[in-house]
């Protein structure tokens, strides 16, 4: 199975640097996707939530997510930390852990995850992590607190990823913070 995935960030309303981010990677069997919710909003959570993608760049990608979690809390020690939601497709079994106000949802296989109560470069408590085997039809939204965690999928359950992130973007947006969508369906090798 592979993920057919799209993404849509967007600053605050009047700011221009967002503290939000979004990186989708691949690495031999393994996809990540990744949203990044910098503490606050303008130029220091944007060069935060930069930092935070740089070192998901360039760390080597498992099945882990607790070491992803842990290389970000290095990387972001000596600045204002972040929010983070991280999910790791191997083709059939999804692995996700998320810290902060960042969310997971789905549509078909139930993913139950619990984001870590904390902020990474600051404090968290043991990562709680989650490893389950998706199916083809299956649609993952992450999203960053930017957006009313009243989302509600079903209403762009035939829409692409794309239009599916546009719509969710517009309609659940909050124009007081930066806000952040990735959606991804899971589809047929």
């Amino acid at each position: 199975m592979r993920l057919s995935v799209a993404h849509r960030t967007r600053p605050k309303v009047g700011e221009v640097e967002n503290g939000d981010g979004v990186l989708v990677r691949t690495e031999g069997p393994y996809t990540l996707l990744a949203v990044v919710d910098a503490l606050g909003h303008g130029p220091a959570a944007a060069q935060a939530a930069g930092e935070a993608l740089r070192c998901l760049g360039q760390v080597t990608l498992g099945a882990s997510v607790a070491s992803l979690a842990e290389a970000l809390h290095v990387a972001l020690k000596h600045g204002r930390g972040a929010a983070v939601m991280l999910a790791v497709f191997d083709g059939h079994t999804l692995h996700c852990g998320g810290v902060g106000n960042v969310e997971l949802r789905t549509v078909g296989t139930r993913v139950p995850v619990l984001p870590t109560p904390g902020i990474l470069g600051q404090s968290f408590r043991t990562l709680r992590t989650l490893s389950t085997p998706l199916a083809v039809g299956d649609r993952l939204a992450l999203f960053s607190d930017g957006l009313s965690f009243r989302v509600d999928l079903e209403q762009v359950r035939t829409q692409s990823p794309d239009m599916a992130c546009a719509f969710l973007l517009e309609r659940f947006g909050r124009t007081t913070d930066d806000a952040t969508v990735l959606v991804a369906d899971v589809e047929p090798s």
